[in-house]
C-alpha cells in the first residue's frame, strides 16, 4: 500500500514539473525569444529542478521497498514450503501408525519393532531440523535432505545449536549451505550400495564461533586438490561446463565476506567435511 502511495505522488511530481517546463516554453514564446539564448525564470528552474531531486529520491525508496516486498515473499514461500512438509510428515506419520498397529494385531512384534528403527530416522530429521530458527535456512535444509535420502543416500542431523544469534544475511547462509549440501549430494551420487551413501550435516555452536559442517562419506579427495578446491573454475565433476566450478569458490567468499573460515578434512573412514566457522560477536 506504501508503494501505490509513493507511486501516486511521483506521478503528480512529473506531471507538476511538465506543467512548469510548458511555463518555461510559453514564457519564451509570449516574450518572441529563441529557447536557445532565453533567460529563463530562476525561479521556475530552481523549483523544477527540487521536484526532479525528489522523483529521484522517491523512485529509489520505491525500489528498495519492493526488494524488501520480494525478499519477504520468499520468506513467506520458504515458510509455507516447510508447513507443507510437515502436514505430509503427519500425513505419513499416521500411515505409519496404522501400519504398526496391523502388525501388532498380527502378533508380528518383531517386524513392528524393525520397521519402528527404519522410519525413526526420518522422524528424528524432521525434528531436529525444527530447531533451527532461521526459517529460510530449516527450509534449505530441509528440501535438499528430501532430495538425498530420494537419492538413496542415507541422512544424519545433528543439531545442537539454533544459530539464533547468527547474525548473517540469510541469503548468504541459505547460498553457502545449499552448495555444500548440493556438492555432498552430487560426490555419493556414483555410489551404489546405501550404507555407504551418507550425508552427515551438523550444526553446533561454542563458546567462540557457531560451526556448520557438511560431510559426505564418499569420495575421499586427493591432498593436492586442497590447493585448488576454492579457485573459481576448479571442479572435479565430469560434466564440465560453464555452470560447474563457482560453488565452492561462490561460498568461500561469502564466508570470508561475514568474517568466518572454511575447512576441508578428507579422510579414509571419515568421508570428505567442510566445515564453516563463523565468529561470536
Amino acid at each position: 500500500m506504501k508503494t501505490i502511495k509513493k507511486a501516486y505522488v511521483i506521478i503528480f511530481l512529473l506531471l507538476l514539473q511538465s506543467v512548469c517546463l510548458m511555463g518555461i516554453i510559453n514564457y519564451n514564446f509570449a516574450n518572441q525569444v529563441e529557447i536557445v539564448t532565453i533567460k529563463f525564470p530562476y525561479i521556475i528552474i530552481f523549483f523544477n529542478n527540487i521536484l526532479a531531486v525528489i522523483s529521484i529520491f522517491i523512485i529509489r525508496n520505491i525500489i528498495k521497498i519492493l526488494k524488501m516486498e520480494k525478499e519477504s515473499m520468499e520468506k513467506l514461500n520458504d515458510s509455507k514450503e516447510v508447513i507443507m512438509a510437515l502436514k505430509a510428515q503427519k500425513h505419513d506419520f499416521k500411515n505409519h501408525l496404522s501400519v504398526i498397529a496391523g502388525m501388532i494385531q498380527l502378533n508380528k512384534q518383531e517386524q513392528a519393532l524393525q520397521y519402528i528403527y527404519k522410519i525413526s530416522d526420518n522422524v528424528e530429521a524432521g525434528f531436529a531440523i525444527s530447531k533451527i530458527e532461521n526459517i529460510e535456512l530449516a527450509a534449505t535444509l530441509y528440501r535438499k535432505c528430501a532430495i538425498a535420502e530420494n537419492k538413496g543416500i542415507k541422512v544424519r542431523l545433528q543439531i545442537n545449536s539454533s544459530l539464533e544469534n547468527l547474525h548473517i544475511d540469510s541469503i548468504d547462509l541459505c547460498k553457502i549451505v545449499f552448495n555444500l549440501v548440493d556438492n555432498a549430494i552430487y560426490a555419493l551420487g556414483n555410489h551404489i550400495s546405501y550404507e555407504e551413501k551418507v550425508l552427515t550435516v551438523i550444526i553446533d555452536e561454542n563458546n567462540n564461533h557457531y560451526t556448520i559442517s557438511i560431510r559426505n562419506s564418499h569420495p575421499i579427495l586427493s591432498a593436492d586438490s586442497y590447493t585448488w578446491i576454492f579457485e573459481k573454475g576448479y571442479t572435479t565433476k565430469k560434466e564440465q561446463g560453464e555452470e560447474h566450478g563457482y560453488g565452492l569458490y561462490i561460498v568461500k567468499q561469502l564466508v570470508e565476506k561475514h568474517k568466518g573460515v572454511i575447512q576441508v578434512k578428507s579422510e579414509t573412514d571419515f568421508g570428505t567435511d567442510f566445515t564453516v566457522y563463523f565468529p561470536k560477536v
